[in-house]
C-alpha cells in the first residue's frame, strides 16, 4: 500500500498544480468514468445471466420435445419421427475421429439406456465427454445442467440432462446441448458496444464537466474582476451579490462585509490624519507666533518670561497631543501593552482627585467624592490613571463656574463602577454615539479650554476600558449634566 501510494504521490503533485476548473473537470469524469464502469459490468452481468437462463430454459424445451418421441415397447428403446437424425450406437457406430467436428448450429440429443450405454447419438454429440454426473444425477430423479469442453473444438457446449420414465420406472436419459459460441459472440459484441459507448460518452462528460465547471465560476469570475477594479478611492463599490443563497453567496457577502469595514477603517483613518493635522498644526502656528514676537523686537526680562511661558504651555499641549495619538496609534496596530497587577483602585482614584482639585478651585468649581468602596482591579494603573484624569479633565472643560462633579467608585456582581458626574450643559441625544470618536466635539464651535484636552481624552478613555475586559456608558441630558460611567472586572 506505501509503495503504491509513492508511487501516485508525483501524478497527485501534477494534479494540485492544475487549476481548480481543471480539477474539477477531471474529478467529473473520474467519477462518470466509475459509474460507466459500473453499469457496463452490471449490464453486462446481467445480460450474461438472462442469456444463460433463456439458453438453459431452450434447451430444456427441446429435451421435453425430443422426449415425446421416445417411447419404450417391449422393452427396447424407440425413437420416432427422428430417427433419421440420430445414429443408432447399435447397427452405425462411426470412429469419433470420422465425425464432424463443427458442433455449432448442429442438433445435439443422446440418449443412454439406465446402464450408461449410449443407444442414440449425434454425430455432434460424438466429440464431447460429459462427466458421469450428467448420467448418474438424473438416475436420481434430479435433472442436470452444466457446460462441457470440447478440447478437439476448443468450444464450450451448454449441456441438459433428464431422466425418461414409463410407468414411474426409469429406462433412459436423455441429453441435449448448445454450442455457447453464439452466446459469446454476442457478450463479446455486447462488450465492444459498450466500450466504444463508454470512450464517446467520457469524451462527452470530459468536455461538459470543463464547460460546467466553467459555469459553475462565472460568478466567481464576476466577484474577482469586479475586486479587482475596487482601488481606496472607489471602496463603496461592492462586488455583485448572486441570488442563490450558496457557497458564492456567502462569499460575496463576506468580501462585501470586509470591503465595508475597510472603507470605514480609510474613512476614519483619513478624517484622524485630518484632524490631527489640524490639532498640531494649532500649538506650532501659536509657538511660532511666540518667538515671531520675541524676536520682532527688544523686550524687558518679564515680558520674555511671559513669552517663554506661553511656548512651554503650547509645548506642553503639543507633547500631550503627540503621546496621545501615539498610544493610538499603537493601539489600533495592537502593539499596546497593559499591564496586568492588583491596583486598589479606591486609593488611585482619591490621589487623582487631589490632583484634580486645584485644577477644580480655579474654575470655581466643586469636586467632590460620594462613595469610594475598596476595590481591587488587575490592570495597568499607570493607564487606570490615565482614565480618571481625562474623566475629569473632560467634567471640569465642560462644567460652568459655580458647578460641581462628583466622583463615586462602586462595586457590585457585575464589577467595578467609576462614575464621574457633572453639573454641566450635558450631551445632545444624537451627538452621544460618537462621543469616543477621535477629536470628536459635540459643539465643533467651541474653543480648547487651558489643560491636557487634545480631543483624545475620551477616546483613550474607551480603549483602556475595553482593553481591560470592561465597558463605558454615558447618561446625559441636555442643560442638566453628564455622568461617565466605566465598569471593570473586579478582582
Amino acid at each position: 500500500m506505501t509503495f503504491i501510494l509513492e508511487r501516485c504521490q508525483p501524478i497527485i503533485r501534477h494534479i494540485q498544480r492544475l487549476g481548480i476548473r481543471q480539477q474539477l473537470a477531471l474529478a467529473y469524469t473520474v467519477v462518470f468514468m466509475i459509474v460507466a464502469l459500473g453499469c457496463g459490468v452490471l449490464a453486462y452481468k446481467y445480460l450474461e445471466h438472462t442469456l444463460a437462463v433463456s439458453l438453459d430454459t431452450t434447451l430444456a424445451l427441446r429435451e421435453d420435445q425430443f422426449s415425446d418421441e421416445i417411447t419404450l415397447q417391449d422393452h427396447k428403446i424407440v425413437v420416432h419421427d427422428v430417427l433419421n437424425e440420430l445414429q443408432s450406437m447399435h447397427n452405425n457406430y462411426e470412429d469419433p475421429r470420422s465425425v464432424s467436428t463443427d458442433i455449432q448450429g448442429n442438433a445435439m440429443e443422446r440418449i443412454l439406456d439406465t446402464h450408461g450405454k449410449v443407444i442414440y447419438a449425434s454425430p455432434a454429440f460424438q466429440i464431447l465427454q460429459p462427466p458421469s454426473s450428467s448420467f448418474t444425477q438424473p438416475l436420481h430423479g434430479q435433472s442436470w445442467t452444466g457446460t462441457v469442453h470440447s478440447s478437439k473444438m476448443d468450444q464450450e457446449v451448454r449441456i441438459y440432462s433428464n431422466a425418461l420414465r414409463d410407468h414411474g420406472t426409469t429406462f433412459a436419459v436423455v441429453q441435449v446441448g448448445e454450442s455457447l459460441n453464439p452466446l459469446h459472440l454476442i457478450l463479446r459484441e455486447q462488450v465492444t458496444i459498450l466500450l466504444i459507448l463508454a470512450l464517446i460518452m467520457l469524451l462527452f462528460s470530459s468536455l461538459g464537466g470543463f464547460w460546467l465547471a466553467g459555469l459553475a465560476f462565472t460568478p466567481i469570475h464576476n466577484l474577482t474582476s469586479t475586486a479587482r477594479k475596487i482601488q481606496e478611492s472607489n471602496l463603496s463599490q461592492r462586488v455583485p451579490v448572486p441570488v442563490a443563497h450558496d457557497e458564492v453567496y456567502a462569499l460575496a457577502i463576506t468580501l462585501n462585509e470586509m470591503i465595508e469595514r475597510l472603507d470605514k477603517a480609510f474613512t476614519r483613518q483619513r478624517r484622524f490624519v485630518a484632524d490631527a493635522s489640524h490639532e498640531l498644526r494649532t500649538p506650532v502656528a501659536a509657538i511660532r507666533s511666540k518667538t515671531d514676537v520675541a524676536m520682532l523686537e527688544p523686550h524687558t526680562q518679564a515680558e520674555y518670561h511671559d513669552i517663554l511661558q506661553q511656548i512651554n504651555t503650547e509645548s506642553e499641549h503639543l507633547g500631550i497631543l503627540i503621546s496621545d495619538l501615539l498610544a493610538l496609534a499603537r493601539a489600533d496596530e495592537d502593539q499596546a501593552r497593559l499591564e496586568s497587577e492588583p491596583v486598589q483602585l479606591d486609593y488611585l482614584i482619591a490621589e487623582v482627585v487631589a490632583n484634580a482639585e486645584v485644577l477644580a478651585q480655579e474654575r470655581n468649581i466643586t469636586l467632590t467624592i460620594e462613595h469610594n468602596e475598596p476595590v481591587i482591579v488587575l490592570g495597568d494603573e499607570t493607564r487606570l490613571i490615565q482614565v480618571v484624569m481625562n474623566l475629569l479633565d473632560n467634567a471640569l472643560t465642560y462644567t460652568h463656574a459655580g458647578g460641581a462633579v462628583r466622583v463615586a467608585l462602586k462595586q457590585d456582581e457585575q464589577g467595578a463602577h467609576i462614575s464621574v458626574s457633572d453639573t454641566g450643559e450635558g450631551i445632545a441625544p444624537q451627538h452621544i454615539p460618537h462621543i469616543f470618536e477621535r477629536f470628536y466635539r459635540a459643539d465643533p464651535a467651541r474653543t480648547k479650554h487651558e489643560g491636557s484636552n487634545s480631543g483624545l481624552g475620551l477616546s483613550i478613555v474607551d480603549w483602556v476600558i475595553r482593553a481591560h475586559g470592561g465597558h463605558i456608558e454615558i447618561q446625559s441630558r441636555p442643560g442638566q449634566g453628564t455622568t461617565f460611567i466605566a465598569t471593570l472586572p473586579a478582582r
